[in-house]
């Protein structure tokens, strides 16, 4: 087990301690505590290549292109964008330490939009790989306020610590005219890849509206910067078919170790044993995203 590995396991239980830690202090003293919860979307706030989905060359895709090849000629086209598109839900218990500033500590579910990474289009043959991230998300952070008695509007920041989920990558590519007999050849394959221990930011600006004793309406802009930096990847899915008819030799029991497990490192010796997973040079996946959350907000 590597060492970042194992700095992300004592992560775990620290961050266990913290935030029981956090919720003794905050029912103790009492009067500045307060839950919230609620939800929003997220668009694309900045653009980057996507990453390569096929290191073993089998959809013929170009990382982050799609290209269309017809009788008027080629055409290419750069895709760019981010895998932090997607909607969001959350709980967050805070404390205010006083009127005007406060720190709160929120647990998010993220289950990102699909977006298409690769795609080559030929008058015989269509491929296309799609991903998206399933993931949740800690996100601990100082919040200030003027303190206003009616709508009142506040900020925060802080950082957004990713602690578990994984980047599916779904391929497809269908061959016409490719099967022996002129049959259609289908390929079907689902990707996971999981991240290294990554911390980013998160901010917002958003307002309070009181709606009775202790209970507000808040919405909010929200802004987050995340780069995954990625581990391992598997293929968990990978199956051949020829007009619906599974494929002997197609099958994901068919590719050796080294086409179906992937490690991925800053500097390492090619090895060309089939049986062990295949070592491949660091990737880094963009998830930002800038959005706009809605929720209620209790105060004890």
């Amino acid at each position: 087990m590597n060492k970042e590995k194992l700095s992300r396991m004592k992560f775990i239980p620290f961050l266990g301690i913290l935030t029981l830690a956090f919720f003794i202090s905050t029912v103790s003293f009492g009067q500045g505590f307060y839950v919230r919860a609620g939800g929003g979307y997220s668009i694309k706030a900045s653009s980057s290549q996507y990453n390569d989905s096929d290191p073993n060359s089998i959809t013929g895709i170009e990382p982050s292109t799609r290209i269309n090849v017809n009788q008027d000629g080629t055409t290419v086209e750069s895709l760019k964008g981010t895998l932090g598109e997607g909607f969001k839900l959350g709980a967050v218990a805070g404390y205010m330490f006083n009127q005007y500033i406060g720190a709160e500590l929120g647990v998010y579910y993220f289950h990102g939009s699909e977006q298409t990474i690769g795609e080559t289009t030929t008058p015989l043959s269509h491929s296309i790989a799609n991903a998206y991230i399933r993931g949740i998300d800690v996100a601990p952070a100082f919040v200030v306020t003027p303190g206003f008695e009616g709508i009142n509007p506040y900020a925060r920041v802080g950082l957004l610590i990713p602690v578990a989920g994984d980047l599916t990558i779904d391929t497809s590519v269908d061959q016409m005219n490719a099967g022996p007999n002129g049959e259609t050849v289908m390929i079907r394959a689902e990707s996971e890849v999981q991240p290294k221990f990554s911390v980013g930011y998160q901010g917002a600006i958003g307002v309070l509206f009181p709606v009775n004793s202790g209970f507000d309406i808040f919405t909010e802009v929200e802004f987050k910067s995340v780069s995954l930096r990625s581990d391992e990847a598997e293929i968990k899915s990978f199956r051949t078919t020829i007009n619906g008819n599974p494929t002997p030799g197609g099958q994901l029991e068919d590719l050796p170790m080294s086409e179906k497990k992937f490690i991925f490192s800053d500097e390492f010796k090619v090895s060309e044993n089939e049986n062990e997973a295949r070592t491949l040079p660091t990737q880094f996946v963009n998830a930002s995203g800038i959005g706009l959350n809605v929720g209620v907000r209790y105060t004890f």
